[in-house]
């Protein structure tokens, strides 16, 4: 299976997940960012171009689950995941408590960012107070979440399954 083709079936299982499952779970009104989350991991996994094209393509059936103007999740999501790939190089020894709040922060960021944008243009009408509240608890709902994920982001990004059982056809001699 090709790289784009796993890309492809993740991008669509998680516009899926975000539209049913996720959006019928919320905590205070706030549900999962899974397509950001999607965005920041293949970012990180996978470096600034493929982080950059699947983040176009996850803001772009995040537009159409919302119904936000076309692109407007766009000005945020490809540009982030440029920022979280240039990070990935000084965080490569970090703990895992250390990149999960990394990765908290850069959700919480981004849902922020999302939100300030539909407030230039015209979209949302929110306090900042209700708006940082919001994107921090959408930040930390998505870390909760962001371990299975990352795990197929690696698949995605790599193709192998970790602890893989590679087989071999007898040698001859």
């Amino acid at each position: 299976m090709t790289t784009r083709l796993r890309f492809t079936l993740i991008l669509l299982t998680a516009g899926l997940l975000q539209a049913t499952v996720l959006a019928e779970f919320r905590f205070l009104g706030v549900s999962v960012e899974l397509l950001l989350l999607v965005t920041v991991l293949v970012a990180f996994h996978g470096g600034p171009e493929r982080g950059a094209w699947v983040g176009l393509a996850a803001s772009l059936i995040q537009d159409a689950l919302t119904g936000a103007p076309f692109g407007i999740h766009a000005l945020i999501y490809a540009p982030l995941a440029l920022a979280v790939s240039s990070l990935e190089d000084r965080t490569v020894g970090a703990s895992p408590a250390l990149n999960g709040l990394g990765l908290a922060l850069v959700v919480a960021s981004g849902s922020a960012l999302v939100s300030i944008a539909g407030l230039l243009f015209g979209q949302i009408a929110i306090s900042f107070e209700t708006l940082s509240e919001r994107a921090m608890l959408a930040g930390f709902l998505t870390a909760l979440i962001a371990k299975p994920v990352n795990e197929v982001i690696r698949w995605s990004v790599d193709g192998v399954v970790a602890g893989e059982i590679e087989l071999r056809s007898p040698q001859r001699n």
